[in-house]
């Protein structure tokens, strides 16, 4: 007999199967954004380092985007600070202690980040340019020092495209761990306009940070480690 009127039984499944694909796709996205949210704000840091005011806060004190990262190192806070006062452009300060592939990669930087303490640029001051560039065009001003516990830099040179004016606090804070043990937290603030560019480049200001930071605190705990370990 000749069905005039309703959907085939037999569309039924497909249609099911559609809406079911649909949810999955939608699921796997709203984790997906999750997941980009969670890395993209903090990585290795308890709630309480999260949540906690650290020195350097009130330079940027409505962040467009923030980020809390920390690493537990086997080393004391004297023995990690000098990896810290060093820092900056490796040709001319110490390095970001990043891998040099991915320095490669993403910059074209060919130095290499020292693997050893140079005694000559132990000394900060506030006030300080630390280069971010070999022509030292891109820096970062040295905001707050308090020797074998804080460094904080600032800088209005990190300008992404459509940004016209950025204010970008960082933030290297330690904390004493116990006896030869120190936890290390980095916090970057920043602000920028126009507002919207910030949204737009959210996703990859979150996972560059999440890949650049992450790497820096691993390079800087085995420099650590290793120091303290060939002073026992």
């Amino acid at each position: 007999m000749l069905r005039v009127a309703g959907a085939p039984r037999d569309y039924r499944p497909v249609a099911a199967g559609f809406s079911n694909r649909r949810g999955a796709v939608a699921a796997c996205a709203v984790g997906a954004a999750l997941l980009l949210r969670r890395i993209g704000t903090r990585s290795g840091a308890t709630d309480d380092e999260v949540r906690a005011r650290l020195a350097g806060d009130a330079l940027v004190p409505e962040p467009h985007w923030a980020s809390s990262r920390a690493i537990g190192i086997a080393a004391a806070p004297p023995d990690v600070w000098p990896w810290i006062a060093q820092m900056g452009y490796p040709t001319l300060r110490g390095g970001w202690y990043t891998p040099h592939w991915l320095d490669r990669l993403q910059w074209g930087i060919r130095a290499r980040s020292s693997d050893r303490v140079r005694p000559e640029l132990q000394k900060l001051e506030v006030g300080d340019r630390i280069p971010d560039s070999p022509d030292g065009t891109a820096f970062f001003t040295v905001r707050e020092v308090e020797p074998g516990r804080a460094l904080v830099l600032f800088s209005t040179r990190h300008l992404l495209k459509p940004l016209r004016r950025v204010a970008f606090s960082w933030a290297f804070v330690l904390e004493p761990a116990g006896p030869g043990a120190t936890r290390l937290v980095i916090r970057a603030r920043v602000r920028g306009e126009p507002g919207w560019a910030l949204a737009v480049l959210w996703p990859l200001l979150a996972v560059g940070d999440w890949l650049n930071a992450s790497a820096m605190l691993r390079g800087i705990k085995a420099r650590s480690e290793r120091a303290a370990l060939g002073r026992r």
